[in-house]
């Protein structure tokens, strides 16, 4: 087992029978996580990595739980998250692509992965583009309790 806290992740160490990746996140680390969102309460990852020759498959999930700003009423709503990965860890990105070209690819400088950077980016990348509390339709957002601006033409 590979703890979630770690920084890098070698490759090379992940067993031929399996192994799995998970635990609970420091995310004070993750600052661009921290930048995108209102607050950050918790980030879990369960992650299990299968070697496939010279490619580590990693498929699971990462849980985040947090508050972001709807960009409707500009207040602030709850944010629940769980974000699939099903990336594949290899040192060349043509291993990942002749073993299944469906694997998000994920360089292993040298043998190791930046394993915070990489769960970082999976985050990031399934954040909305646009959030917005979804319950609104009119009037004061139910969730933040603001109203948003509305534009007379």
């Amino acid at each position: 087992m590979f703890s979630a806290k770690a920084s890098s992740l070698p490759i090379a160490r992940v067993s031929v029978h399996g192994d799995r990746l998970e635990g609970v996140i420091d995310s004070r680390a993750w600052l661009r996580l921290g930048d995108a969102l209102v607050s950050v309460q918790a980030v879990s990852v369960d992650l299990d990595l299968i070697r496939r020759g010279q490619v580590i498959a990693a498929d699971g999930h990462i849980e985040v739980l947090g508050e972001i700003r709807c960009e409707r009423c500009m207040g602030v709503m709850p944010l629940q998250l769980s974000v699939t990965v099903h990336s594949g860890l290899a040192e060349q990105e043509c291993a990942v692509a002749a073993l299944d070209p469906g694997l998000e690819v994920v360089l292993a400088e040298n043998g190791v992965v930046a394993q915070q950077s990489w769960l970082e980016d999976e985050v990031l990348l399934a954040l909305p583009m646009i959030p917005r509390c979804v319950d609104w339709k009119s009037g004061i957002c139910p969730v933040s309790g603001l109203e948003p601006l509305v534009v007379v033409k």
